[in-house]
């Protein structure tokens, strides 16, 4: 215990670092339960048709990068599988951005093709009324895409004269623009399902209970359910283990901390090691001053009556 008194605190920082850093590049698995929400979410997916239309809106910002875009993934995954084609509507500045490197990264692997499985639209400002707008025509609010081009000309749009031709909508959120989704476009019988940050959850929820909205991811964790439901472990699994491993570090460094502070405190109020030894050296202590103060007192009355000696020789001799 002592030694834990003595330990260089960059010790415990690299061991709370590498608790992070090992699972994120090797995966332990540690094992999480599926909730109601993400199995919801799940079999909505899974029920879709093969060739299913599909309207994305990454209507994040990057602060919450880290929690909404593997859950973007998990579903892109999950959709893509089922030959899924992609309307990217983009209500945020950021949102082409996500939209371009979320297909970059799996197109390949699914064989998707722009312009024949996904359509890219630019940035549309004005969230609350651009939906309304996207509602009430579609084809004329989004009329190229980000490279300028027709999107209604594209393989990928064919047959869509409105916004109720899409079987359904993920808006992955922090803010309120799945509420205007669901004020405008569900009206029109799209199905809308929402991936949203943590702090952003318990806003949604009542429109979940309501049954307006179809399905909610929330967080972080929300991702990783849906990895695992839909067995394609990814970014949210290897931070979930993260996440649980760096905790666990940090737990047991504080249960060592507050026994070694306490071996410490024991061994100072009992400094021999055995009961009673503390009130003995107290005793002790008292004794050895009397004494101190004893010898003091005798050494003045010694040196007091040397100098009294001192005088009677000097009046004799005078």
């Amino acid at each position: 215990m002592a030694r834990l008194e003595k330990i260089d605190s960059r010790y415990i920082y690299l061991a709370v670092f590498l608790a992070v850093l090992i699972p994120l590049f090797r995966p332990i698995g540690l094992p999480i339960t599926i909730g109601e929400q993400t199995r919801d979410a799940f079999e909505l997916v899974d029920a879709l048709p093969q060739g299913a239309l599909v309207i994305m809106s990454p209507s994040f910002a990057p602060s919450s990068d880290a929690e909404v875009v593997p859950q973007m993934t998990a579903l892109l995954k999950h959709l893509m599988s089922k030959d899924a084609r992609f309307l990217w509507v983009n209500l945020t500045v950021e949102g082409s951005m996500y939209a371009t490197r979320a297909m970059d990264s799996l197109k390949d692997e699914f064989g998707y093709e722009y312009g024949r499985d996904y359509v890219i639209t630019p940035y549309l400002p004005g969230q609350q009324t651009a939906i309304a707008s996207i509602a009430s025509d579609i084809r004329k609010t989004l009329t190229v895409d980000v490279s300028g081009k027709s999107v209604w000309d594209m393989e990928a749009m064919k047959g869509v004269d409105s916004v109720s031709d899409f079987d359904l909508l993920i808006d992955f959120n922090t803010g309120d623009t799945c509420i205007y989704y669901l004020q405008q476009v569900q009206p029109k019988g799209v199905t809308v399902v929402a991936g949203a940050s943590g702090v952003t959850v318990p806003y949604l929820m009542p429109y979940l209970g309501s049954g307006q909205l179809a399905a909610l991811l929330g967080g972080l964790r929300g991702a990783a359910e849906y990895e695992m439901v839909s067995r394609t472990p990814g970014l949210a699994l290897s931070g979930m283990d993260a996440q649980s491993l760096s905790h666990a570090a940090i737990v047991l460094f504080i249960i060592l901390g507050n026994a070694a502070q306490f071996a410490a405190k024991s061994k100072r109020g009992r400094p021999d090691g055995g009961p009673g030894d503390g009130a003995r050296n107290s005793a002790g202590g008292a004794r050895n001053l009397d004494d101190r103060a004893c010898n003091r007192g005798a050494e003045s009355g010694n040196q007091n009556g040397d100098e009294s000696g001192d005088d009677n020789r000097g009046g004799t001799s005078r």
